[in-house]
């Protein structure tokens, strides 16, 4: 049995809501103490140089024929072919969108963003959302439980976060959403399941 369209595309907004709290945590590994985790797990770092001095830096890591690329607006993968279609999470938009080629971020060619099918995203986001699940497992593993359980109750704690899913249920959550996103669950039909159990 596969989910309806409007399953999947309210499945598409969990994501986003994820997305921006995982933005909030990588933000927070970039000042880990003992150094940039992102670099640590691979990440290139680019620095950006703008108008007004140095701005937010981009990190990138090759990852399926493309490229995850990760900046404080924004975060994606990009494939190395400029005629298909990867994935860009504009941050101030709260939204994803299918991208062709090279962005700047903060600088959107709108022309090469469009939303897409949800065959269309689901093919496109697949690389983005296996090395999202494999970076934390990473980050797990070295940067330890507490240091990302406490990076997620500083961003419930800011006034504008929409909290999601805490950080093992994310991972389990990604990897169920990419075995099969017709039969996942709902964030908030895991969260009352969890709550109920208590």
């Amino acid at each position: 049995m596969t989910a309806p369209d409007s399953r999947l595309r309210g499945l598409i907004r969990d994501l986003t809501n994820g997305l921006a709290q995982q933005m909030y945590l990588w933000g927070r590994d970039v000042r880990h103490p003992d150094g940039n985790a992102l670099v640590r797990a691979g990440l290139q770092r680019i620095a950006r140089i703008d108008n007004e001095g140095e701005g937010t830096s981009l990190y990138r890591i090759g990852r399926e024929s493309g490229w995850i690329e990760l900046h404080g607006f924004c975060a994606g993968w990009r494939p190395h072919d400029p005629q298909a279609s990867g994935i860009l999470y504009i941050r101030r938009c709260h939204r994803i969108f299918l991208a062709q080629g090279s962005m700047t971020p903060g600088r959107y060619d709108t022309s090469r963003l469009r939303s897409g099918t949800i065959e269309e995203l689901a093919t496109a986001y697949n690389p983005f959302l296996r090395w999202w699940a494999d970076y934390e497992q990473w980050a797990l593993g070295e940067l330890g439980a507490a240091w990302r359980t406490n990076c997620w109750r500083d961003y419930v704690k800011l006034r504008r976060a929409r909290p999601w899913l805490t950080p093992p249920q994310a991972v389990d959550w990604l990897l169920e959403f990419l075995e099969n996103p017709h039969t996942q669950q709902r964030p908030r039909e895991i969260l009352r399941a969890s709550t109920s159990v208590r």
